[in-house]
């Protein structure tokens, strides 16, 4: 069980899918290339629609990955986007366990789980 916390800057969304697979070193390595995957592309969706640098928050425990994917303020619009962007919506709902969009006290998070 371990949590970890990132900042993705200019290095983008290749970059957030090897931390996930890096930090998920010990887990079933094809739940960890799909956490890999879906991070990759929540954190494209927010550099690009938004023009933020997101934050990566990655949790294992008991079974579970979970992933959120962090913006401030300005994130609120990826959001709405999120919900009509097919590509996402379906790569979420093909392979993410669950997965819902929160609102923070500084701004907005994309979040997934996958079971192992």
């Amino acid at each position: 069980m371990w949590d970890s916390t990132f900042t993705i800057r200019a290095e983008g969304p290749s970059y957030a899918g090897k931390i996930v697979r890096s930090t998920l070193g010990d887990v079933n390595s094809e739940a960890a290339d799909s956490a890999a995957l879906l991070t990759s592309e929540l954190v494209a969706d927010v550099m690009i629609d938004v023009g933020a640098d997101p934050q990566l928050f990655i949790d294992s425990r008991e079974g579970y990955i979970y992933v959120e994917v962090r913006a401030t303020d300005s994130m609120h619009r990826h959001v709405e986007q999120l919900r009509t962007r097919q590509r996402t919506s379906a790569l979420l709902n093909a392979v993410a366990s669950s997965w819902g969009v929160d609102s923070c006290d500084d701004g907005s998070a994309v979040w997934f789980a996958l079971s192992f």
